[in-house]
This record gives structure tokens, C-alpha cells and sequence, in this order.
């Protein structure tokens, strides 16, 4: 998908775990967006913001006590007619000041490379604030020596936030009911050490806020069509349905959270092992599909049960009788599956 570029600039939150933070490394200017390393860095993280490794929560902006200054600013920057580099720089510098406020207070939080992007593609323009880490690797000199070198580790965001611009304003439009079904904004958190993945979120001034009921019904919606629209899973199709919903009851009745990565194990069980092969690109992509802007399947969520019912019975009634059948009680036709 095309990515166009309207602004991009890095700056860097020096901070190690356990230590403590120094002055941030801040750029004067913005990067040229049409250099070819630029180029790679926005659309390597873009390309990877919301798969597998990389899933996020969608939300909104803290309207109560943690709101900080971030959202009122975003608001501010967002309402100009055009793209402009000295308001870009300026609210990445605030939100740089916003995270080392709140890094310093934490012992276990540690800063990387701060990567700020406004940016456009085929789902609108977008601002991207992605954190990126360096690790070692390994070059050759001249001399065919190896040497290490320090790179950029561009598979995987280990904090970030990314804001959709034409949601933002629909938000902005709509009435207290319709706002309750728009997410307009979403964030990457590392699931381990949840305190020092706070301080991401509470700087940006983010809420996690997507339904437990859409995110049910756009699971096993997305599930279903996965083994109905895909030839080579539709042998597979009744017994996965059938395990995931064993699955989605289990966790309702234990008052747990469904994890989209046991789903995706489950999605794997069910792949042919004549297609043992293609298994691992099937399962990134079921995953990027839920956690996509437009499904919006966090990592984590509880199970509703109105809508896990409404899945499984098939209901009728009339001014003098009611019928309620579970769907798995029902024999299926494999010829008319497929009409």
C-alpha cells in the first residue's frame, strides 16, 4: 500500500533501565521526506504497526483527570488546512517533554528512538509516534572482516500510537451515542512489565475503549469467513468453528480474557498439512486482519456473552411460541454450504 510522507522527524528519549534519564536528543528540523532511507524507515514501520507481533489496542483520548496536554494540542495541529513543518516539529517536541516526565518516574522504563510521522494512505492521513530500539549486528569491511554494527530493529514497534485523522474529526462531529462506535486512535504496548508500558500511554494521554461486544462478534465473524472464503480450509471449517466456540465459552464461564494469539494457535491446529508451508503467512494475516483499523480486535478482551449466544442459537418466535436451537445441535449440508 502507498505511503505518502507529509512530515518526519526523529528525536531520542535516552533513557536505560534502572538509571537515570538524561537530556533528550532533539532534532532542529524536520528529515527530508524524500530521502530514500526516510522513505524506508515510515513505510518498514507502518508495514509492520498492527501484525502479529505487533497488535494494538484501539481507543480513544482520556477525557477525565489523565488527559494531559497531548490531546488538546493534537486537536489544535489536526484542525489546520494544510501540513505545516514548524507545528509538526513543535508538537513532537511537546510530546517528547510529555514522555520524559513520565519516563523519569519509573526506574524500569527505558527510551529508544522517538519516530514522529504524518503520513498518508489508502485509510486517510494518519500521525504516527512509534518507538524503536537499536541491536546489534554483524557487516563485513572492505577486507571481508566481520564488524559489528548498531541497526535499527524495524520488525517490531515496542511502544507507539498512531491517530487517524478522518476518524478524529467523525469523533469530533458526532453526538454522545454515535462516539460510543468510533476509535480513532490506537497504541502498541509491550504485554510484559505493564507499568513500564504505562508511561507511553499516559504521556499521549490514551484509552483503551473498544467494546467487549464488537470485538466478540468481529472475532468470530472474521474467524468464520477465514475457513468459509479460503478453499483450501473449508474441510477444516466445522470443527474449528466448534473449538472456537468450546474456546469463547471456556473463557466466558472462567470470567477470562480471549487472547487473539490462542485464537491464531487455533487457526493453525486447523490448517491442512498440505499447506504446512503457507501455515505461518495464514495466521499473519488472519491476525493483521483483526487488529486492522477497520475490525479492531484488540489483543485482549472479555468475552460477551449476548453476543457469543447470538452466534450459537438460532432463535424464532412468533405472538404464541418462542424457539431457541443451539446451532451446533443442527446437521449441515456441504453441498449448500457452498451455494
Amino acid at each position: 500500500m502507498p505511503v505518502t510522507i507529509n512530515n518526519v522527524v526523529v528525536h531520542r528519549l535516552v533513557k536505560e533501565q534502572h538509571q537515570p534519564i538524561r537530556a533528550s536528543q532533539m532534532r532542529d528540523a524536520v528529515l527530508d521526506r524524500t530521502n530514500e532511507n526516510v522513505q524506508k524507515l515510515i513505510h518498514s514501520l507502518v508495514a509492520v504497526y498492527g501484525t502479529r507481533y505487533n497488535t494494538a489496542q484501539y481507543g480513544v483520548f482520556d477525557d477525565g483527570a489523565g488527559r494531559g496536554t497531548f490531546p488538546d494540542a493534537f486537536e489544535r495541529y489536526a484542525g489546520q488546512a494544510m501540513t505545516n513543518e514548524a507545528e509538526f516539529l513543535a508538537l513532537s517536541r511537546m510530546v517528547m517533554g510529555r514522555l520524559y516526565q513520565q519516563a523519569r518516574q519509573l526506574s524500569a522504563a527505558s527510551g529508544g528512538y522517538m519516530v514522529f510521522a504524518d503520513y498518508e494512505r489508502d485509510s486517510g492521513r494518519q500521525f504516527l509516534v512509534a518507538m524503536v530500539k537499536a541491536q546489534p549486528g554483524l557487516t563485513l569491511t572492505e577486507t571481508l572482516q566481520p564488524e559489528e554494527l548498531m541497526a535499527l530493529d524495524l520488525d517490531r514497534v515496542h511502544q507507539g500510537a498512531r491517530i487517524n485523522f478522518r476518524r478524529f474529526a467523525d469523533y469530533q462531529a458526532a453526538g454522545p451515542k454515535d462516539r460510543q462506535e468510533i476509535r480513532y486512535l490506537s497504541f502498541v504496548s509491550p504485554r510484559s512489565a505493564q507499568e513500564t508500558a504505562g508511561y507511553f500511554v499516559t504521556a499521549l494521554g490514551c484509552t483503551a475503549g473498544t467494546t467487549a461486544s464488537r470485538s466478540t462478534d468481529n472475532l468470530l465473524r472474521e474467524s468464520k469467513k477465514l475457513f468459509r472464503e479460503t478453499p483450501q480450509l473449508r474441510s477444516n471449517r466445522e470443527n474449528f468453528e466448534q473449538r472456537l466456540l468450546d474456546y469463547l465459552h471456556d473463557k466466558r464461564d472462567e470470567r477470562a480474557s480471549v487472547r487473539v494469539s490462542e485464537v491464531a494457535h487455533l487457526v493453525q491446529q486447523h490448517i491442512p498439512t498440505e499447506m504446512a508451508e503457507a501455515a505461518d503467512e495464514i495466521v499473519e494475516h488472519f491476525v493483521t486482519r483483526l487488529n486492522s483499523e477497520e475490525v479492531q480486535v484488540p489483543p485482549e478482551f472479555p468475552v460477551n456473552a449476548a453476543v457469543l449466544k447470538r452466534h450459537t442459537h438460532i432463535t424464532g418466535q412468533s405472538s404464541s411460541w418462542k424457539l431457541s436451537l443451539e446451532r451446533g445441535a443442527l446437521s449441515t449440508d456441504p453441498a449448500a454450504q457452498n451455494r
